[in-house]
């Protein structure tokens, strides 16, 4: 039988570039053995080997409300013919399957209470309402939400919801946990001190996931620490006046974003992710899957706390405010002899719940609704 073609359409098809994009190349590799991959993107920085890519221009102006719209138009021409099921990651019209990782544009605005006066006289709001609608409520599209929380959310605001699933991303185990001696000379090789405690923050947006919190916590510990931030680095010198008000045994260190998070994840003691914001965080399943203890904030700033059990696979922050919870959570991960290991071992068998291979299996159900030719 020949190989299901599937055109996988994203702005940006790269594993640095965040969370979604992240699940999209990751879930696409994993494909490889049954389908044959063309992307449609603008930024792409896979192997070509693997993919066959149909870059897509940006509009020349930085208005990104009109390059969604552009986008969305031409890609429509793009995917018209060729393609056993067309696979999408972005608010556009089409696509036999869409992927929602985030809350909606509808979900948003009601959230914020704007009022429908001041949405009307905004031609972005009314762009993306307008994609957002033609995306989720067309009939013959299947929408696969990644957390069960984000799909209830979006069916009480839209309840004519096309078909739906839920199926959260999936995760890489590795073979094994790290050793005290692998763990240091990953810091070493981070240029961090080897023997220090290091907390890891991932993310792009250091304010939504709550990086002022982690340095105010960490001000309050009694003892050395150095915070390890990985993701881009364009508004590190917003903490500078915070971090030179840390202690001399205290450091904060910008790592950019790395290719190897699995180096990352190795130099950490622990994840912090106090995030304010977030449907179901890559993050925490890599660091599960790595063994090392998190502390994230609980529903409904983070929806995936509200599957964890506090102090069994995790320590959850009542808040993203929660300073003084955050502080202690830190303090007890570094003082208490039995709290690390139980929360690395009950995190990793919560992580396992969550393989690719399981998330495959899952999608290719929904691409033979569109296509016969995936094998049972």
């Amino acid at each position: 039988m020949s190989k299901l073609k599937l055109a996988i359409v994203t702005r940006n098809f790269s594993k640095i570039g965040g969370g979604a994009e992240n699940l999209a190349v990751t879930l696409a590799t994993a494909m490889l053995g049954e389908c044959e991959i063309t992307v449609i993107s603008q930024g792409f920085d896979q192997p070509p080997e693997l993919f066959t890519h149909i870059p897509v221009p940006k509009l020349p102006i930085r208005t990104r409300w009109l390059n969604q719209l552009w986008f969305s138009w031409l890609t429509r021409r793009l995917v018209r013919d060729g393609f056993d099921v067309v696979h999408s990651y972005e608010n556009i019209t089409h696509g036999d399957v869409q992927t929602v990782s985030v809350k909606t544009v509808h979900a948003s605005l009601k959230q914020r209470g704007m009022s429908a006066l001041r949405i009307k006289s905004s031609p972005r709001l009314l762009a993306y309402l307008w994609l957002e609608k033609k995306r989720l409520c067309t009939p013959q599209h299947h929408n696969v939400f990644v957390s069960q929380f984000v799909h209830d959310e979006t069916q009480a605001i839209m309840p004519s919801l096309s078909a739906s699933s839920v199926i959260p991303p999936g995760v890489q185990i590795p073979d094994r946990a790290a050793s005290p001696e692998e763990r240091s000379a990953a810091r070493t090789a981070l240029g961090l001190r080897p023997h220090t405690m290091t907390i890891g923050f991932v993310g792009h947006d250091f304010k939504k996931k709550g990086l002022d919190a982690l340095l105010k916590a960490v001000g309050q510990l009694p003892f050395a620490v150095q915070v390890a931030v990985f993701g881009n680095p364009s508004k590190a010198h917003q903490y500078s006046e915070q971090i030179a008000l840390l202690r001399d045994d205290k450091s904060c260190h910008f790592m950019g974003v790395v290719s190897n998070m699995s180096q990352a994840y190795t130099a950490m003691d622990c994840l912090a992710h106090p995030t304010t914001q977030d449907v179901f965080p890559m993050v925490l399943l890599e660091a599960m899957a790595h063994q090392v203890p998190v502390i994230t904030t609980s529903a409904p700033f983070n929806n995936m706390g509200g599957l964890l059990d506090h102090q069994k696979n995790a320590i959850l922050m009542s808040s993203p405010q929660d300073i003084e919870g955050l502080a202690e959570g830190l303090r007890s991960l570094w003082q208490s002899a039995d709290l690390r290991p139980t929360l690395a071992h009950h995190g990793l068998e919560f992580a396992q719940q969550y393989s690719w291979e399981v998330a495959k299996q899952k999608h290719y159900a929904i691409y033979r609704q569109f296509s016969p030719k995936l094998p049972l």
